[in-house]
């Protein structure tokens, strides 16, 4: 084994033990995953809709569909019409859907915190820099088929 895949392994086991927090915790939110990732990006990206969505996290729009479907079910957004594109809807959070956003939110940041309590912000940053890189590096390249 390379270094490189050593450290490719160790981003996998960082990122699922990430993900096993966060699934927990949106279970906990009476929430899906995938519903939390929908609230996390309408709630960085205002004004956006369902294909915006569907784009950012590279779905079908079926299956964003699917999920925004479920939020509005839930009461934790509502759709209304695009002033510019009448077949597209605007997402926007109610009450209860900005609550929620709030508490997914501060998980993220207490997980945050967990994950780099031994960590001086040069080195959080330093990591930081190295994750886009390789991030970038995977983007260039484009998925491959094994």
């Amino acid at each position: 084994m390379t270094d490189d895949d050593l450290v490719s392994r160790q981003i996998v086991v960082l990122g699922r033990k990430i993900r096993h927090r966060r699934n927990l915790y949106s279970r906990n939110l009476d929430l899906t995953s995938e519903q939390a990732d929908a609230i996390r990006f309408f709630a960085d990206h205002p004004q956006q809709t369902i294909a915006d969505f569907r784009t950012f996290e590279e779905i079908t729009h079926q299956t964003a569909r699917l999920i925004v479907h479920r939020l509005v079910q839930k009461g934790l957004i509502t759709l209304q019409p695009s002033p510019t594109d009448g077949r597209a809807k605007l997402v926007h959070f109610t009450v209860a859907g900005l609550e929620k956003q709030a508490e997914l939110e501060q998980h993220i940041w207490q997980t945050s915190a967990t994950l780099f309590a031994d960590f001086t912000p040069t080195e959080q940053r330093q990591l930081l820099t190295l994750l886009r890189r390789a991030s970038d590096n995977l983007a260039k390249k484009g998925p491959e088929i094994f």
